[in-house]
């Protein structure tokens, strides 16, 4: 089967193969798991979960590196503006074929028995310009329907999203475009975009295929200013590319869901509350679920008072229209940039009497785990109403309470960060950092003198998302206990700040926040790469949803090459991607601090196997069988200038066979 003549196919013919993939792709690529991990989160549902493994705790010893697989995509950043690469894919199954994304968007297919290369694109994104999210591609999507005998059209098709903005769809046999999707196999998804910026609108994590459409979100430049980019959802029929439905999360119109809980003009102008993380859909009751991401700026919402429905919200659409059908806003009023980042987990909740019902559990980056019933957004455990501090800002009106639910695995007292006295010297640059910054618990505002947001943006949970133990009801999920400091600077002061580039003796990053009277700063406080807090710094962490309790916790990680003394060493050192787990009750995390990959049990958090990397991986390990044999395969690809080694492995281990 082959893409590459250029003939076209009767608007007839593909009605029909649409109607057909509408079938077939709820048999392939549906469903609640799947033994070939045909999505990014293992299924639609994203549990990251190897149904039927033999994968258990007396047979994960046995694991053995099979193969690894080297893409070339790596740079330290010299000729790309001073900015190194990282490979942050998770690799799907496609058609016999482990399908994946490099850091500089290109798709490549390899033999999942060996490694070995079968085809690769390039989509030719110019690298000359310097996007927001350089380097960044979590991985692809795809749609299978019964193959053709038309041998110029695609029956198995690969999806990927650029971080210049555009839909591709390539043949998964030959790697080649799908010439009757969009345009020659390409859809621009900046057409239509109010304020686009090449720069800073881009795809970064894989499209959701839903039966015969394609959803997509984006990412967006949203720290800029107030007028960014909408944070529009946009569905397209898979075969022709075709612009079926599109949501804004931010309620443009009087009516819209929502509309009461912003300022009009305020919600007319505003940016931002896109979804630049992976959706979630349950195919049986025609849903997908989104999470969305603060409205533009992160720091400052003077610009936009009001509660802010419907960002940083789980909402759920109609798949097959894009109705609205639900919306449970996590926090409002968003100052501290907590992006719904963790991918929706969808699982059947039981109750103390038995009771099952569907339902969804959202990881934060605050470090709490919401759980809601999955066809009406009702929590399913207890949510309190909680007053949180106010802002001494002038123009800025916080929300004055916010919602904490039951199972929170981050601490929210200010009495819970501790400076640390690693050393004399280390002790007092910290609390020179730490000079005049407010800190008044979790949901402090940003200030004019500095806050401290702990944790900080990068989480609590991000983009690694949680696995579930289907058996059991188990979730297992990633913590960070990183705070971050961030400083408001009025715009008269805010050129010269920046300029300098420096704020209390530490290099932060700048951010104008146009629209606004205040431009931004922030950075971790870290001195000479050693943390200035106590820890522990990351936990992989179970937890019971259906009791809404943690059931046991592990440091996650390590930071070699340093001794921080015997209690430090046990903290854990910040990690991006997730946990996946076995139907045998194996869950398995690679961290990228340390390089490694590590498989505990999933009963107590017992370490019962753990492997070398030859370089940092910065993504969720997958699962798959295939010729008989069982396989976990983990991208390593840290950044060259942070020490985690050429960032450009594909790495499978095999479950060795027992003798006969």
């Amino acid at each position: 089967m082959s893409c590459t003549k250029m003939k076209r196919v009767s608007a007839l013919t593909l009605v029909f193969r649409r109607f057909v993939s509408a079938i077939v792709i709820c048999i392939a690529l549906g469903g609640l798991g799947s033994e070939t991990w045909s999505h990014y989160g293992g299924s639609l549902s994203g549990d990251r979960y190897a149904s039927n493994s033999s994968i258990d705790r007396d047979s994960v010893g046995t694991l053995v590196e099979a193969w690894r697989y080297r893409s070339g995509d790596s740079t330290d950043g010299t000729g790309y503006h001073g900015r190194s690469s990282n490979f942050k894919a998770t690799p799907i199954v496609v058609h016999d074929k482990l399908v994946f994304s490099t850091g500089f968007n290109r798709v490549i297919a390899i033999d999942p028995a060996t490694g070995r290369e079968i085809w690769r694109f390039n989509p030719e994104v110019d690298f000359s310009l310097s996007y927001s999210e350089m380097f960044t591609s979590r991985g692809v999507s795809a749609s299978v329907t019964n193959r053709s005998d038309d041998r110029d059209f695609c029956d198995n098709r690969v999806f990927l999203g650029t971080i210049d903005a555009r839909l591709i769809a390539l043949d998964a046999d030959t790697g080649k475009p799908c010439i009757e999707f969009g345009q020659n196999g390409t859809v621009d998804l900046s057409q239509g975009i109010r304020n686009y910026r090449k720069e800073h609108y881009s795809v970064t994590s894989p499209p959701t295929v839903v039966r015969d459409l394609i959803v997509v979100g984006l990412a967006v430049g949203d720290n800029h200013g107030v007028e960014v980019e909408p944070g529009v959802v946009r569905a397209f029929d898979v075969v022709t590319g075709k612009l079926v439905w599109s949501w804004d999360p931010i309620p443009r119109n009087d009516g819209d869901p929502g509309a009461d809980s912003w300022e009009k003009e305020s919600r007319i102008k505003t940016g931002g509350g896109n979804v630049w993380t992976t959706m979630a859909a349950d195919l049986e009751r025609d849903m997908v679920f989104l999470p969305t991401t603060s409205p533009a700026p992160d720091f400052f919402g003077g610009e936009r008072i009001g509660d802010n429905e419907y960002t940083n919200s789980v909402v759920a659409l109609k798949a097959s229209t894009g109705e609205f059908l639900w919306g449970y806003q996590i926090l409002r009023h968003d100052l501290w940039d907590y992006d719904l980042a963790a991918q929706p987990l969808l699982f059947d909740h039981k109750d103390e009497n038995g009771a099952v019902r569907p339902a969804l559990a959202q990881a934060t980056k605050m470090g709490f785990v919401f759980v809601l019933d999955r066809m009406t957004g009702e929590p399913l455990h207890l949510v309190e109403e909680v007053p949180v501090p106010q802002s001494d800002v002038p123009g800025e009106v916080a929300a004055e309470t916010q919602r904490f639910p039951k199972l929170q695995l981050h601490s929210t007292s200010k009495n819970d960060f501790v400076l640390w006295g690693h050393t004399t010297d280390h002790l007092k640059a910290c609390e020179q950092m730490m000079d005049g910054v407010k800190f008044e618990g979790i949901f402090t505002p940003p200030s004019l003198n500095g806050t401290l947001l702990f944790p900080g943006n990068p989480g609590g949970t991000n983009w690694g998302s949680m696995a579930l133990d289907r058996e059991e009801n188990l979730g297992y999920v990633t913590v960070n206990r990183w705070p971050t400091i961030v400083r408001l600077f009025p715009r008269k002061s805010y050129a010269a700040a920046s300029r300098l580039g420096r704020f209390n003796t530490k290099s932060a990053q700048f951010n104008t926040q146009t629209g606004t009277p205040f431009g931004m700063a922030r950075f971790d406080p870290v001195n000479n790469d050693i943390p200035c807090f106590v820890g522990p710094w990351a936990t992989l962490v179970a937890v019971d949803l259906d009791l809404g309790e943690i059931v046991w916790e592990v440091p996650a990680g390590t930071r070699p090459w340093i001794d921080l003394g015997e209690e430090a060493n046990q903290w854990g050192s910040y990690t991006t991607g997730g946990p996946l787990v076995t139907s045998g009750g194996i869950v398995f995390l690679a961290t990228s601090s340390d390089k490694m990959i590590r498989a505990y049990n999933g009963k107590n958090g017992k370490i019962l196997w753990e492997h070398d990397l030859p370089a940092g991986p910065d993504a969720t390990p997958m699962a798959y069988r295939f010729e008989d044999s069982e396989y976990i395969v983990i991208t390593a690809g840290g950044s060259l200038r942070s020490g985690h080694g050429r960032g450009d492995y594909v790495i499978a281990f095999e479950l060795s066979k027992p003798e006969n």
